[in-house]
């Protein structure tokens, strides 16, 4: 009776990459919006990156079974360059962009990453050219391209380099996804190599604030800081631990699919937390980025 209870609670696969790329999206989206929360009371944005993936990390490591594994040399280059182009340089460009932009514009920003992923894994042929899939997430990426159109013009007085600065997002996360896929280390559990990878990137942020002179710890940020990174930490390890569980039963252009998720529950916590305004056109630049994954999941198969 306990197998046969036990088979019933087995979801199948397809059903458990779709519930993932979902939880994952809106993990995303929220740890947009606790950076805003934070990083609008003055604490930078480097700083708050660096505490957000040092306590994830350090988490998840305490977490996993082995956690000498973490040690091993042979995994160093995969943490660093996992840890820089999929955490660090995006996260910290985003937690920056929030205050200016807003969480929900922020969010799309994640959105961008299928069609680069797409362009980079067919040239090095890990994709099968696939009109279908190609047409699919062109729709989506032109649809945040009008997005990006539409709130500039709501927002005349934003410098036009933040908005050329939201692209440094898409492009390291492309980088990030299929660099994961290529060099990802068989024989080592998801949750170690999420532990790595984010301690990797605290590393990174702690010396490039050093670096730059920017404060780690400070009394200007106040006693809501602490609360508020501690679960920033603790979600961060939900979703990076999620994300390598993605990355792991999935390919490289399914899981840059995960940004799109996660930039409609930006717009969708913008609004609702924020009181962000966003105009009918961009709401339907959000739908139009759905139908796009939309055809690109049935050019594929899925």
């Amino acid at each position: 009776m306990m197998m046969a209870l036990k088979q019933r609670l087995i979801f199948p696969p397809q059903t458990v990459v779709w519930g993932l790329l979902v939880a994952n999206g809106f993990l995303i989206a929220l740890m947009l919006a606790l950076a805003k929360a934070a990083t609008a009371q003055g604490v930078p944005a480097i700083t708050y990156a660096f505490w957000q993936t040092l306590i994830a990390g350090t988490v998840l490591l305490l977490c996993s079974v082995k956690v000498r594994a973490i040690f091993e040399r042979r995994l160093t280059t995969y943490f660093l360059i996992s840890g820089l182009t999929g955490i660090a340089i995006p996260n910290a460009t985003a937690f920056y962009l929030v205050t200016k932009l807003g969480s929900g514009f922020t969010g799309i920003m994640y959105a961008l990453p299928p069609i680069f992923t797409f362009l980079i894994a067919t040239s090095m042929g890990l994709e099968k050219r696939n009109w279908a899939k190609l047409t699919g997430l062109t729709v989506a990426v032109l649809a945040c391209t009008w997005i990006v159109l539409q709130r500039h013009s709501e927002m005349p007085q934003a410098d036009i380099m933040w908005f050329a600065l939201g692209l440094l997002i898409p492009a390291m996360l492309s980088i990030g996804n299929v660099y994961r896929s290529v060099a990802w280390p068989g024989e080592t559990k998801p949750m170690t190599l999420a532990a790595g990878t984010l301690l990797a990137s605290a590393a990174s942020l702690g010396l490039f604030a050093q670096l730059t002179g920017t404060p780690l710890i400070s009394g200007d940020f106040g006693h809501q800081f602490i609360g508020v990174i501690i679960l920033q930490g603790l979600l961060t390890a939900l979703t990076y631990f999620c994300a390598f569980e993605l990355q792991k039963r999935s390919n490289p252009v399914f899981f840059s699919q995960l940004g799109a998720v996660a930039a409609v529950f930006g717009l969708i916590i913008g609004v609702v937390w924020f009181n962000e305004q966003y105009s009918l056109g961009i709401w339907l630049g959000a739908l139009m980025v759905i139908i796009g994954l939309k055809m690109s999941n049935r050019g594929s198969g899925g």
